[in-house]
């Protein structure tokens, strides 16, 4: 089996996000729970968040540089499920399991543990039907990949580590912007708040997993929709400012991100059945839309599911 130099990058680019799950994994792997509550090495989960993140960073070049290239093959294809189940799918999951170890005390610690065992893998097993579906349903042509059906996991991903990184960044409190928002919300508050993450994460898992398999919610594809279509000054001057905070508060913009692509298109859907409005398509939107953004809403057909 020859492969083109145009297959031959993306699958790099690819085998890069597979490395990334793997170091992911073994960050993890090496929490240890302290005698007195806590863990003795929380910065683990900040690096496996972050590597959950550069994950995404290959993801996207790689199907990429296939597609304009020339270069996709059923190898490529293959690698790309296999390299994304390890980091969209199982590293979120046991990062939920793991920061489960030292959560807070719900006096049947048993049961919580075994809840949060099931509300993990239901998240894992979303993520395995979701790109075996992808396997099956995978077109190489451009325009397959302007829609999801379901949600991709790397978004699923990136709200778990985004909510991670999050936590680890209130509960280590040494951020001078947060030293500034102590004046007006008290410290033990703001703790209080990103402890509750942990027993959060277990139900987003949950939902994320059914997410990532419904066939009836449709999520925009933010990387062809960027570069694939004209966008207005003022969409350019969003993107430029929303940089800017990204680089100096990465904690903060990135749950809001995720989380807001989460349930954007769930309820975008919802606004344009109750109005009865389509998005439309095609040159005639285009003409009459010139330098306008998309409007994030759900394609009429059913395009091949990416992962």
């Amino acid at each position: 089996m020859e492969a083109s130099r145009g297959s031959l990058l993306a699958n790099l680019l690819t085998v890069g996000n597979g490395i990334c799950g793997f170091a992911a994994v073994v960050k993890l792997s090496e929490v240890r729970v302290a005698e007195g509550g806590g863990f003795e090495n929380p910065e683990n989960f900040t690096v496996a968040a972050f590597l959950v993140l550069l994950g995404m960073v290959f993801d996207v070049f790689d199907g990429k540089v296939a597609r304009m290239s020339k270069g996709g093959s059923e190898l490529g294809a293959q690698l790309d499920s296999f390299c994304d189940l390890i980091t969209f799918g199982l590293v979120p999951a046991f990062m939920i399991v793991q920061l489960n170890l030292a959560g807070p005390d719900l006096g049947n610690t048993g049961r919580w543990q075994s809840v949060v065992w099931f509300f993990s893998l239901a998240y894992f097993l979303g993520a395995l039907m979701r790109l075996a579906r992808f396997n099956v349903e995978n077109s190489p042509d451009e325009s397959a990949h302007l829609c999801f059906k379901g949600l991709p996991s790397p978004g699923a991903a990136g709200c778990v580590a985004s909510l991670v990184l999050f936590q680890r960044y209130v509960l280590k409190f040494e951020a001078v912007e947060l030293q500034w928002v102590a004046r007006v919300v008290q410290e033990d508050s703001l703790k209080s708040f990103a402890e509750g993450i942990t027993l959060f994460l277990p139900f987003l898992g949950l939902l994320l997993g059914f997410s990532m398999v419904s066939s009836k919610l449709k999520f925009d594809h933010v990387g062809t929709q960027l570069f694939a279509r004209g966008h207005s000054f003022d969409f350019f001057a969003c993107v430029v400012f929303g940089l800017v905070l990204l680089a100096i508060v990465p904690e903060v913009v990135l749950p809001f991100a995720f989380c807001g692509y989460l349930v954007w298109s769930p309820i975008n859907t919802v606004w344009r059945r109750l109005t009865g409005k389509r998005k439309r398509s095609g040159p005639a939107a285009r003409s009459s839309d010139e330098g306008a953004l998309g409007d994030g809403g759900f394609e009429d057909s059913d395009p091949a599911a990416s992962s």
